[in-house]
């Protein structure tokens, strides 16, 4: 039964993810007033997983809609573009998409949520592009707008191998988002026209990732913890993967041992991370909160966690 909010929270991702979107979806729904929902093709037992732990689901296949991807980004990844139509279609005015490895930290400032809302997202370092962890939409707008028949319309010329020549790389999610905002960038360039989108640039507290952004997060970056986390809405963990031991982590992203630094842990990332410790604490954070939430669900999601006292930072 779905209470009266006027806002969702959802999900999408392939059911590797399953366990991952359930403890976003559920963190985020403690500390604000949303409806959660994973948009999914998960099989009968998965979806039993998903509904005991309190999700509401979207049951959809569009794999043969985004046949063309790269094996890093699941077809799954893409589908949240199909999530505010149909939201829109069970009442909800506007909805809020986060990744599997976003983290709430605080109540959300709702103010947001109003009629000049169309689309909002983290811009990136480069101009007019935007990071897809956290979008928030207006519903309504998004159906008046066909936002699934428009990123459908933009994803296809991107899924192809002259795309991979033009970018260097097979398409992602974020690359078509900022495809379909109404300013120029090198996504709109490849397409030869504008999106009919406005994209309302979100702040850095919306999705933050810890490493250094130009311009974007000085005011945080040599933060301590505490401070950090009076201040953000949601923790993006990015590569850190905070459900695996440390040693998988990996990535450009994340903590890692190189052949350089036998001895510690560094980032390469950007211009750095001046407070690793930071993302450490919030990994804690997520985990505490996972061990919480499954004694209160009668469920292990994961298992035991790797034991960041042993890293060396």
């Amino acid at each position: 039964m779905l209470s009266n909010s006027k806002i969702a929270i959802f999900c999408s991702g392939d059911s590797n993810y399953i366990p991952q979107m359930i403890m976003a979806l559920t963190i985020a729904c403690k500390k604000n007033r949303f409806d959660p929902f994973i948009i999914t093709d998960a099989s009968e037992s998965e979806l039993k997983l998903i509904h005991d732990a309190g999700i509401n689901t979207i049951k959809v296949d569009l794999k043969e809609k985004f046949d063309r991807h790269n094996e890093n980004w699941p077809s799954q990844s893409f589908w949240w573009c199909y999530g505010p139509s149909q939201l829109h279609d069970l009442g909800y005015e506007y909805s809020v998409f986060i990744d599997a490895d976003v983290m709430c930290v605080q109540e959300l400032d709702m103010s947001i949520f109003n009629d000049e809302l169309e689309i909002a997202a983290r811009p990136l370092e480069t101009a007019n592009e935007f990071n897809s962890g956290v979008i928030l939409f207006n519903n309504e707008k998004m159906v008046k707008k066909k936002l699934y028949t428009r990123f459908l319309e933009a994803y296809l010329p991107m899924s192809t191998l002259l795309f991979k020549e033009y970018h260097g790389g097979m398409v992602h999610d974020q690359q078509v988002l900022s495809a379909l905002g109404s300013k120029q960038n090198q996504f709109t360039d490849f397409l030869s026209k504008l999106g009919t989108f406005n994209i309302t640039e979100l702040g850095v507290e919306w999705n933050y990732q810890f490493h250094r952004a130009e311009g974007q997060n000085d005011e945080f970056i040599d933060m301590d913890y505490e401070q950090v986390k009076e201040k953000i809405y949601f923790a993006h963990f990015l590569l850190s993967r905070p459900w695996l031991h440390h040693n998988e982590w990996g990535g450009t992203h994340g903590l890692f041992k190189t052949e350089d630094f036998p001895h510690g842990w560094v980032v390469k990332t950007r211009h750095g991370e001046p407070n690793p410790e930071t993302r450490l604490q919030f990994v804690m954070d997520w985990r505490e909160e996972v061990r919480i939430i499954e004694s209160h669900l009668g469920l292990q999601l994961f298992n035991d966690f790797g034991r960041l006292e042993d890293m060396s930072l």
